[in-house]
């Protein structure tokens, strides 16, 4: 018997290095270059800072949704979620150590990809807070919207709140009687310029948000993206 056909000493055929695939289907070792760049966001929304007493108790819950372009496409995550309802008397204090008001911790987890041929329509976070009145009715306390940070690593956001008023104060005094507070019909508003000319906003200065978030970006200099 030759040795060369001995099935123990025969050499297997190794594949070439084009043709060897990852779990996720790209190929490893391809020359071809992507058709289009990645941006993946992971964090979380870590809580709300009011000015309220501490001795207080307020309840709150954020809800979230992402905007972005036309030629932006979610590759994977949640596109929109809500945090649980929660409330605390943890004071915040300053350098005097005087307490300064109160936050209401969420920690809700954001994990999400988008994948793009140019950065046009830069997808924005949108949030809008809601607590519930004394009598368990929902009321809006205020939106927020942020762009999601272009440079890779770690990044933490303190977001001040609006929300829109009535346009008169007869008005303004039912909307808080009946707790029936005007609201933006689509979230996504806070995040485009189309349609708010008209609208009358007042600032939430009480109401403070935090996020965390950290940013991931792959191929972007493929298409001629670089940051400093």
């Amino acid at each position: 018997m030759d040795l060369a056909d001995s099935p123990i000493l025969r050499p297997k055929s190794r594949p070439s290095r084009l043709s060897l695939k990852q779990r996720d289907g790209s190929i490893v070792g391809s020359t071809e270059s992507s058709s289009s760049f990645f941006l993946m966001i992971t964090g979380q929304i870590e809580y709300a800072q009011t000015s309220s007493s501490p001795l207080v108790t307020t309840q709150l819950y954020c809800r979230y949704t992402f905007s972005q372009g036309p030629d932006w496409i979610v590759s994977h995550g949640v596109t929109q979620g809500i945090t649980q309802i929660a409330g605390s008397r943890r004071a915040l204090k300053g350098n005097d150590e005087e307490e300064k008001g109160s936050i209401i911790v969420w920690n809700f987890p954001i994990e999400i990809s988008f994948q793009s041929t140019n950065t046009y329509g830069w997808p924005r976070l949108c949030l809008s807070v809601y607590g519930i009145d004394f009598l368990g009715r929902d009321v809006l306390r205020g939106y927020a919207s942020m762009l999601l940070p272009i440079n890779p690593g770690r990044h933490t956001k303190f977001i001040e709140t609006y929300r829109p008023i009535s346009g008169n104060a007869l008005q303004q005094f039912i909307s808080w009687l009946t707790a029936t507070q005007p609201e933006y019909h689509d979230t996504k508003i806070t995040a485009r310029g189309e349609g708010r000319a008209l609208t009358r906003v007042v600032g939430e200065s009480n109401l403070t948000l935090k996020i965390n978030l950290v940013t991931t970006r792959k191929d972007f200099q493929s298409f001629g993206y670089t940051s400093k």
